[in-house]
């Protein structure tokens, strides 16, 4: 054997350290030379794939993406592994990943390398529920991540990938004069349209009702897709007008950042565009756009932080009854930061303190400010619960800092409980009980927040000696919907009374529901219907006025 075929056969053995299936196509995507377990996989042996378009072997669904990156690829340009699925041999569908080049050595042919995903693999963004059911396109999270990972491909194959996001202005006033049929048939077209111009043809997303989003090419505007969404509405309306829209493009060379860095810029420029399209002007970029992130994300931890320490925020008080009577069981404690407008609300500064670690310390001020609140009533009011991140609740400090200040202000069982809140990143549910605990033993009780919302639920009830459990409001919703749900609330509300543990529901919001939940065995209930937040708590009906 020569050096040459020696030399030759180990570049196929370390292809195949990777590769199932080594290819190489001409410049109309048609095999040339193929190696690797093509009869076992493809059921077509080497000598039958000779002349054969390669991309009739690629699902339909991403044949489309593998096009693009074939036809963008240049010389210097790489397909780096995107997701793509492949027909196989015994009439089943795999997840497989492509790796190749186009080289003008060899005349411009493509080299590409494909391995089946094994079995375990889960395919990536691939469930029903990750699409907008009515103009079938990606959900915004879902679009986020898929966008990112195309993104990249596109980049890495040498073409310019653009993201550009439109906003439907008036939607509503179209949908006011259409039949719920052509309705559903505006939304088919305008999620078809976008999906169309969008990379692989299903690039696309929709950020909310009106704002959606597609990753495409720099030959695709946004224009483009504006004056056929305009044409396409316009024959829909009765009056002829169509909808009007505005646009705008970022720039995507993101060369600089790693997936997980492009989806939360794109998630961060998406809702941006969707408050205001001005927010995201002509010429930003992901780049641009991830750093006014990360200033405006270090601005506002140094300004909650700030919060924490002068407590400079406000509770309200909304009141928890009981179901058959009405009557005031305890108030839970909300927040509302000032300088914000009246009834400001805290969620956007609360969920950034959560991912960035740090509202132990605000959860310590909240309980501050509440047990001050108490002893200014000289502990005459009903019980009040505060609120504990799931976060706070594991955080040693935050711990030993709650049992100092609770040992410092003496007996305040009478007048305060804890309720933990966005627990589903607990992990040590053993440690977490032995925590909640210690509390307990001190004559506090504890309340599970959100019950019902996640698989885990039952873990945590199995895991937690708690008193009360709080039904999360859209279980709570689909409950009073069907049957079945009320089936299953009522089953969940006997297994917490069976165990000792009260119950509550959110999202009481009229007299029939409130009924329900009283039918399903539950105990309390919380919604506009006994009260909305109030920082009088005397406004309220209190026991004993």
């Amino acid at each position: 054997m020569t050096d040459r075929a020696v030399m030759t056969m180990r570049f196929a053995g370390l292809a195949f350290c990777w590769a199932d299936m080594l290819f190489e196509l001409d410049r109309e995507h048609k095999i040339v030379f193929s190696v690797g377990a093509t009869e076992k996989l493809l059921g077509v042996g080497q000598a039958e794939l000779m002349g054969k378009p390669f991309l009739p072997f690629v699902d339909d669904r991403d044949r489309d993406l593998i096009t693009e990156l074939l036809n963008v690829t240049v010389s210097g340009g790489r397909i780096d592994e995107p997701s793509a699925r492949m027909a196989l041999s015994n009439n089943t569908v795999s997840e497989v990943s492509i790796s190749g080049y186009r080289t003008p050595d060899f005349d411009d042919h493509f080299f590409l390398a494909v391995k089946v995903a094994p079995r375990r693999m889960p395919v990536p963004q691939r469930r029903a529920e990750d699409r907008d059911e009515t103009a079938d396109v990606l959900s915004e999270e879902s679009f986020a991540n898929v966008a990112a990972d195309r993104i990249k491909s596109y980049q890495q194959a040498g073409g310019k990938p653009k993201v550009s996001m439109i906003k439907i202005d008036n939607m509503e006033e179209l949908k006011g004069k259409l039949t719920s049929e052509n309705q559903e048939t505006m939304m088919a077209t305008i999620g078809s349209i976008i999906k169309e111009h969008s990379l692989g043809k299903d690039t696309a997303g929709r950020i909310d009702e009106e704002n959606f989003s597609l990753v495409h090419g720099d030959d695709v505007t946004p224009e483009m897709i504006s004056e056929q969404i305009a044409a396409s509405t316009a024959e829909l309306d009765p009056d002829g007008v169509g909808v009007s829209t505005q646009s705008t493009t970022v720039d995507a060379d993101v060369s600089a950042l790693s997936e997980a860095e492009m989806t939360k810029a794109l998630i961060y420029t998406m809702r941006e565009f969707s408050k205001d399209p001005a927010n995201v002007g002509g010429g930003a970029s992901l780049d641009g756009m991830l750093q006014k992130r990360v200033a405006e994300t270090a601005q506002a931890i140094a300004s909650f932080k700030r919060v924490c320490d002068t407590g400079h925020f406000d509770l309200v008080y909304m009141p928890i009854c009981d179901l058959k009577t009405g009557e005031i069981h305890h108030f839970e404690a909300l927040t509302r930061f000032r300088g914000g407008g009246a009834g400001a609300s805290p969620y956007e500064l609360i969920t950034l303190a959560e991912e960035v670690g740090i509202i132990p310390e605000f959860d310590i001020a909240v309980a501050k400010k509440a047990i001050q609140f108490i002893i200014e009533q000289n502990r005459n009011i009903p019980s009040i619960a505060v609120n504990v991140s799931g976060n706070s609740i594991v955080d040693a400090g935050f711990v030993e800092n709650l049992h100092a200040l609770l040992d410092k202000v003496g007996d305040l069982t009478a007048n305060l409980m804890f309720e933990i809140t966005e627990s589903a990143g607990i992990e040590d549910l053993e440690g977490t009980n032995i925590t909640i605990q210690g509390f307990r033993a001190k004559g506090y009780k504890v309340s599970l927040d959100d019950f019902g919302a996640g698989a885990a639920s039952f873990d945590y009830l199995n895991s937690f000696d708690i008193d009360t459990v709080k039904f999360d409001g859209p279980v709570v919703k689909r409950a009073y919907a069907t049957d079945k749900g009320k089936a299953f609330l009522a089953s969940m509300a006997t297994l917490c009374k069976q165990t000792g543990i009260e119950t509550i529901a959110e999202m009481v919001e009229d007299e029939p529901l409130a009924q329900f939940l009283a039918e399903c065995g539950v105990d309390l209930g919380q919604g506009w219907y006994f009260g909305k937040p109030d920082g009088d708590i005397h406004s309220f009906d209190l026991p004993g006025k």
